[in-house]
């Protein structure tokens, strides 16, 4: 019924435009068949109208008369948005969301979450709006969890409403001790994260950059033992979800994720950040948890944190300047739909 009604109002919309359209179509053939008629006048009885200097005659305005009141307006080429802006006046919050139907990433069956989701926040595009729901935002922070099916994908997807099996082990590489930092004992890696932050270490190496692994792969009794540890230290579990995950949500769980330095904000001063800031894409990584994207991914500003997900997928991560959350949902979720 609800798919029915959103056509139904869309086609009512584009009938509207047409109509409006052929009306613009004909002004313009009766104001430039008009306007010739002047100009041969002009011609005729001695007056041509001379183009490229002071004695050129200004584009005629529109006379409009309303309520006995004779007004001058602008051309009309200046007033062919206006329809449009009274349309969007007139509509509905329905009507206005069901011109957005057609992006990929429209769920009808979400339709009332977007619309509520927009009251909440007004100040957002459906658009926006739209990709939040989707990532879920309109739940609290592991308010509303989904178990991931398949956690082996290098695009999984692992956050506040995405959990990993509690039996989760990925197949994993040790990585050299030439490229871990002392005394943080084995780090392991997905093969081809490995292979991609090895070959990131070599080319920072021949710039005399020192760019080692510090964290990787950590099983989830091990992110359950981190966070309660937090929690019981005295800590509020607010200030402990906003840097620790809970045991299943953590992406090191997956061995695609790897810590170039542990919480140190520091490292944004060192030449290391200032060169994979900039290139880490080209390997694969992106800094999964960007600063002024607390909101969406549920984690403070981390730029320590990399994550591997293909050199395709991260350079398109890095030129739209979004998190792995909107483009998940955005890019690699309506396919699988």
């Amino acid at each position: 019924m609800k798919k029915r009604l959103l056509r139904r109002r869309i086609y009512t919309i584009m009938t509207i435009n047409i109509f409006l359209a052929i009306i613009l179509t004909f002004y313009s053939c009766y104001y430039n068949r008009n306007e010739n008629d002047i100009k041969n006048n002009d011609k005729i009885n001695g007056n041509e109208v001379i183009s490229g200097n002071e004695a050129e005659q200004p584009l005629p305005t529109l006379s409009i008369i309303s309520n006995g009141i004779h007004k001058e307006e602008q051309p009309y080429e200046k007033e062919e948005q206006l329809p449009e802006k009274i349309l969007a006046e007139e509509l509905t919050e329905s009507e206005e969301l069901a011109l957005y139907s057609g992006l990929p990433y429209f769920k009808e069956e979400y339709i009332d979450k977007y619309i509520d989701y927009k009251k909440q926040n007004p100040d957002l595009s459906y658009e926006k709006a739209i990709t939040y729901v989707n990532i879920g935002l309109n739940y609290d922070f592991y308010e509303s969890i989904s178990n991931i099916g398949n956690g082996h994908d290098i695009t999984v997807l692992v956050n506040k409403y995405n959990k990993l099996p509690d039996d989760f082990v990925p197949e994993l590489v040790q990585i050299d001790s030439s490229m871990c930092a002392q005394g943080r004992g084995e780090q392991h890696l997905q093969k081809p994260a490995l292979e991609a932050f090895s070959k990131m270490y070599d080319d920072g190496k021949q710039l005399g950059l020192d760019i080692r692994a510090y964290g990787t792969y950590r099983s989830i009794p091990t992110q359950h033992w981190i966070w309660n540890n937090a929690v019981d230290s005295g800590r509020t579990i607010e200030d402990v979800d906003g840097l620790n995950a809970r045991g299943g949500h953590s992406e090191h769980h997956t061995g695609l994720a790897v810590d170039v330095v542990i919480n140190d904000y520091d490292v944004e001063q060192t030449e290391e950040w200032l060169w994979y800031r900039e290139n880490a894409h080209k390997y694969g990584f992106i800094i999964r948890y960007p600063k002024g994207k607390e909101h969406i991914t549920g984690y403070k500003y981390e730029p320590w944190h990399l994550r591997y997900l293909g050199i395709e997928i991260a350079s398109d991560i890095y030129e739209r300047d979004i998190t792995y959350e909107e483009y998940f949902v955005q890019v690699l979720q309506p396919p699988i739909q």
